[in-house]
């Protein structure tokens, strides 16, 4: 059985900053835990923590703490990431040069955002808030944006709740309390003493997570309501569940609340942190939710149906339970074009060299279109092969061979030419191939200076490849001077 690629997710939390980065890279691991082996690495977590990680993950990487304000933060992941795997960062301090670090280790590494504060050359970002524009995020030229609720990360309770057909619960007027995992500021409390006034809620379902520190003080204050009911570490189920009983809700805007929309009805947000207000913005103007502030009006004439739907309307218009699919598509490519090796071509390789450039499409955007010969290519493969000026690799998918670039270098300067086989276009190769086969050749041949290629301006997604990997439009060729020539100077990161 083949052995499957590895993810490390790196997020931290604990009751002082929260467990929310934890819960979304652990909702990422559901949707991804069968197709790739899903590794945690994390600074000293609380036993409970570690627990709940190890529910899903195959493993946990327990890191010694270090300030992202040290030099030997950067590289804290050094002695677990190679080019063989995929590394997910989900906090606020994996800036840059953390992002660099893991690049230039040959990883393929994608970032959860949601404030887009510095520049990210991570191969993808997702940031699952909406109403985020691309125009907000400095990025690597290959960088892809993954923005908005298509890209929810829902743990699987409530992307099935997201397909699920939702009516008004029956019975009095319930209502669910839930300020996320650790609550610092205890807004949860401030929330129970705001629903105390309303003679219509007849039922509140209070929800806390291991992080909460305040439960003390909860459970002070809960005493002789009955009305109130408490609950602690619910499992997604469980509190997929308990929404479903609920006719409204009271959360943070961060991802309780989206969890809220999958499952439907009417919400109420607060913005309980700086990083939320793109989220509670969203909500709010796209009528997902309304603000925390319209609480009091709205529940003291209680729930129609009418005003339940329309909520449920606009909830189910940007979740639509998909959002796994979207993701898993996502990190099949990357995988893919992580899990790429170069060798050396060799003599075996002819006939696999002479199909490939004379398939139609390739030979379409070939400066010469004709059809090669078997004999003129088996005289310029021998000749290729003989040069030591000339460096020929085959790219292989899980030793499959997938493409095929190589290098003329004259001088100080290197010229690429590179196709993809037919099975293996479409699935945003070009340029993870061009990346991977400039390294190598810069490794081989430390004289190269320059690299440059030609590409005819109607290949679009050959242009796209080369402007992914960070080439620039160099001078026109004299030979081909329609063509665009694209070039990338050894000093320039890859």
């Amino acid at each position: 059985m083949d052995q499957k690629q590895r993810i490390i997710f790196r997020a931290d939390g604990n009751s002082r900053i929260g467990l929310g980065h934890v819960t979304r890279s652990l909702a990422l691991v559901h949707m991804l835990q069968k197709e790739f082996e899903c590794v945690f690495a994390i600074q000293s977590p609380d036993l409970a923590l570690r627990e709940r990680i190890q529910e899903v993950c195959q493993g946990v990487i327990v890191l010694p703490p270090s300030d992202s304000s040290e030099a030997r933060f950067n590289h804290e992941l050094d002695a677990y990431v190679s080019s063989e795997e995929i590394v997910v960062l989900d906090g606020y301090h994996f800036e840059t040069e953390y992002q660099q670090n893991l690049k230039n280790r040959g990883a393929a590494v994608i970032c959860i955002d949601d404030i887009h504060a510095y520049t990210f050359v991570a191969d993808a970002v997702i940031n699952q808030a909406g109403g985020v524009l691309p125009e907000v995020y400095q990025t690597a030229p290959y960088t892809k944006l993954l923005l908005g609720p298509a890209y929810a990360l829902l743990r699987p309770a409530f992307l099935r709740a997201s397909r699920a057909t939702r009516s008004l619960p029956a019975g009095e007027l319930r209502v669910l309390v839930c300020m996320g995992g650790a609550d610092p500021d205890n807004h949860t409390l401030q929330a129970l003493q705001e629903l105390q006034s309303l003679t219509t809620v007849k039922q509140v379902e209070v929800v806390v997570g291991s992080a909460y520190s305040r439960l003390h003080a909860l459970k002070e204050w809960l005493k002789g309501k009955p009305d109130y009911r408490l609950h602690r570490n619910l499992s997604a189920e469980s509190m997929r569940r308990l929404m479903t009983k609920c006719h409204a809700a009271i959360t943070s805007a961060s991802g309780i609340s989206y969890e809220y929309a999958a499952v439907g009805g009417l919400l109420f947000v607060k913005q309980t942190a700086d990083n939320q207000a793109g989220m509670h913005h969203f909500l709010t103007t796209e009528g997902i939710a309304s603000d925390y502030g319209a609480l009091l009006q709205q529940l003291k004439k209680g729930i129609s149906e009418v005003s339940f739907q329309k909520q449920l309307a606009a909830q189910r218009r940007h979740f639509d339970g998909r959002s796994d699919e979207r993701l898993r598509q996502v990190f099949q490519q990357l995988g893919l074009a992580a899990g790429l090796r170069l060798r050396v071509a060799t003599i075996d390789d002819l006939q696999l060299l002479f199909g490939w450039a004379n398939d139609p499409a390739v030979r379409q955007h070939s400066f010469n279109p004709a059809p090669i010969p078997l004999e003129d290519h088996t005289r310029w493969f021998h000749r290729k092969l003989d040069n030591p000026d000339t460096i020929l690799y085959i790219a292989e998918a899980g030793k499959v061979p997938a493409a095929h670039i190589r290098f003329d270098i004259q001088g100080n300067t290197a010229t690429i030419s590179y196709l993809i086989g037919a099975d293996y276009r479409g699935k945003g190769l070009g340029h993870a191939i061009l990346l991977k086969g400039v390294q190598q050749l810069l490794k081989q041949r430390p004289d190269v200076q320059l690299v440059d290629g030609l590409v005819q301006p109607e290949h679009k997604a050959s242009v796209r490849s080369f402007e992914k990997a960070g080439f620039a439009y160099g001078k026109a060729d004299s030979e081909h001077p329609k063509a665009h020539r694209f070039v990338l100077e050894r000093n320039t990161k890859v």
